[in-house]
């Protein structure tokens, strides 16, 4: 993110959309033929309403029109992330994140002073493995010139782009890069993962943010050919969300957006998922009080048939006191400090890590065997009926929280955010039910097979990260 770490309207209100999706998820033992009936009664309240379409230039449109409060949001998204990167030329993506607000031809150097004059919240640009996005929420009167903001950056950020602002953004992107990972507890050890899950040859080699050297070397030729080719109208897509007139709204955004000139698409990198060829281990010394296990795997691209079991299996594991990782580690056994789970699905392969912090006076070698022992009895006796229902109700808050948001804080949830990342994955914004069904259909044996599958431990990355005085690290 540049800042600190850190409504399409529902067919129905959200309240019903509550209550049939918690009838839907009844609670275990609650009659089967009368959940199936509401998850296909309640079928019409989960869609979010838009409409899509595109510019002559490429640029694609999508509109959700909400008129029940008077705010609208915008959310733009550009196909390019770390896996359009060159070689050599890592962290161009996340730094542009930070370019975009260093102003344009036409609007000048104060970006933020205008958002904040207008009353614009939660402005911001964040960067993942396929794409960069830039979304802000401001009262609906505002909507012009928000789109004068994009539109004017989107055309002329690069013409007033100097050597002396590059370096700025570059010494920002640096310190953000040391906050995040040299300098910060275990941060190393997330870079050592990652570098074993993606070895140098694939698209999501490295992290996002880019490595030291290969954001020092880049020049001013450099990023000005980087934005030519991907900051284009034809590889953006704009989602505008809230009090809409759509008519005079289209009007806006032909206005705006359709002079902008024409540019080819580039080509995105495609590679066929695979698991990791073979299981690696890594031992990191860090100058930190705990040590930790954590276990990283490559799983199927977002979307995909095996996805859902994953995102299901990894609920259960963790991200609460009643999930089964907490509960053994922490409260039975008091082995960890915490625990965690997760799941961050990608164009060309996810991410799925399970990790536990060691507790004062106990050994990492006992946090991995109960690790293994967790995932080997999950995945042989599956998950209980209630924890099934549980995993999937912790979903189901999820989605409704975000549906109730213009704009999440990263971009990627709120009703614009949901519909740019269906979009984005899936070419249907409107896939969201899809979603959700195919959520509601992971049964005990999907979460066994995914484990079997995908959680294996020939198809691994072990990293265990070891205590060392900070004198000792430096050495």
């Amino acid at each position: 993110m540049r800042k600190a770490r850190a409504a399409l309207a529902t067919t129905l209100a959200l309240s019903a959309l509550a209550t049939s999706f918690s009838s839907a998820w009844a609670a275990p033992g609650s009659n089967a033929n009368s959940s199936a009936a509401s998850i296909t009664a309640s079928e019409q309240a989960r869609r979010i309403s838009f409409e899509k379409f595109k510019l002559e230039n490429g640029l694609t449109v999508i509109l959700h029109s909400d008129r029940s409060l008077p705010l609208v949001a915008v959310n733009v998204w550009y196909h390019v992330g770390p896996a359009n990167e060159p070689a050599h030329r890592s962290g161009f993506a996340h730094l542009f994140e930070h370019l975009m607000f260093e102003g344009s031809k036409h609007v000048g150097h104060e970006f933020d002073r205008i958002l904040e004059s207008i009353g614009a919240t939660n402005s911001n640009g964040t960067t993942s493995w396929d794409r960069t996005n830039y979304f802000e929420t401001a009262p609906s009167e505002n909507l012009e010139t928000l789109l004068w903001l994009e539109s004017d950056r989107m055309g002329f950020m690069i013409d007033t782009l100097t050597q002396e602002r590059l370096d700025v953004q570059r010494d920002v992107v640096k310190n953000e890069r040391r906050q995040s990972y040299e300098n910060a507890p275990y941060g190393p050890s997330s870079l050592s993962m990652l570098d074993a899950l993606f070895p140098e040859g694939h698209p999501y080699h490295g992290a996002v943010i880019g490595s030291m050297q290969d954001l020092s070397a880049a020049s001013l030729a450099d990023v000005t050919d980087f934005f030519r080719q991907y900051y284009a109208p034809s590889n953006a897509t704009l989602c505008l969300a809230g009090d809409l007139d759509v008519p005079l709204t289209k009007a806006l955004v032909e206005r705006y957006f359709g002079t902008l000139p024409d540019r080819q698409r580039p080509q995105a990198k495609e590679l066929a998922y695979a698991a990791l060829p073979e299981a690696r281990r890594l031992v990191v010394k860090e100058p930190v009080t705990l040590a930790q296990v954590s276990f990283g795997y490559r799983s199927p691209p977002a979307y995909t048939a095996e996805d859902p079991a994953l995102d299901v299996a990894m609920a259960i594991l963790g991200g609460g006191k009643a999930t089964r990782l907490y509960q053994r580690l922490v409260v039975q056994k008091k082995l960890a400090a915490d625990v965690s789970a997760s799941l961050e699905s990608n164009r060309l392969a996810s991410i799925a890590l399970l990790s536990a912090t060691v507790a004062t006076g106990k050994s990492s070698a006992a946090v991995e065997l109960e690790l293994d022992a967790v995932l080997a009895a999950l995945e042989q006796s599956g998950p209980t009926a209630a924890e099934l229902g549980r995993a999937k109700r912790r979903i189901l808050v999820g989605v409704l929280s975000s549906v109730e948001l213009l704009n999440g804080p990263g971009g990627e949830s709120g009703r614009a955010g949901l519909l740019q990342r269906f979009d984005q994955y899936t070419g249907d914004p409107g896939y969201l039910p899809k979603w959700l069904a195919q959520i509601e259909k992971v049964t005990g044996k999907d979460v066994q097979r995914a484990i079997k599958e995908t959680l294996r431990k020939d198809a691994r990355v072990v990293v265990v990260t070891e205590a060392a005085p900070a004198a000792e690290e430096a050495k």
